[in-house]
């Protein structure tokens, strides 16, 4: 995995969103939420310590989820992550992408609510990350669905009808037949 963090199109990645943007929104969510459990009157969400241990399992989730999908698009897909960083070449549709078509995002997922369960905080697994998350999964279908439908054309139509948006549930529901 390390060798794919180390690739010019990861860095360039981590350097024009992760750095600049993601940090720091990460950081304002956490001082939001704080503010907000005082507000609801939910000082402490989780026994310590389970918030602790909930935290680590997410994050190290989140790292193997990102690590991976990040590694197919660079190796599979011929690019990056992010079109600011060099856009995919090839479609992919194999591995971690043939359950999810952003698995990354479940990655991002587990670990910015690995924060939350640091800072044991209500407001912010339970509130501000659903919104993070519905925020950013519209964003997907409104800003680079209808790119991917430029680049890749009826393959990928062919590859948003088989497979779902963010959730897997093929891996817990597989069809039968």
């Amino acid at each position: 995995m390390l060798a794919v963090v180390q690739t010019p199109q990861i860095l360039l990645m981590v350097a024009k969103v992760y750095i600049p943007v993601l940090f720091p929104l990460t950081f304002l969510i956490a001082l939001t939420s704080l503010r907000l459990d005082v507000a609801l009157g939910m000082a402490s969400f989780l026994p310590a310590p389970l918030n602790f241990v909930l935290a680590a399992v997410s994050l190290l989730a989140g790292l193997a989820i990102v690590g991976i999908s990040y590694s197919e698009l660079v190796f599979v897909g011929a690019g990056s992550p992010s079109p600011t960083a060099g856009r995919t070449v090839h479609l992919v549709r194999s591995g971690i992408y043939a359950y999810s078509r952003n698995p990354s995002v479940i990655g991002k997922l587990l670990g910015v609510l690995s924060v939350g369960f640091v800072l044991n905080s209500f407001a912010f697994c339970c509130i501000l990350v659903p919104l993070l998350l519905a925020g950013s999964l519209v964003e997907k279908v409104w800003r680079q669905e209808p790119v991917l439908l430029e680049i890749f054309g009826s393959e990928y139509e062919k590859y948003r009808d088989e497979v779902p948006l963010f959730f897997p549930w093929k891996l817990f529901m597989p069809r039968r037949g």
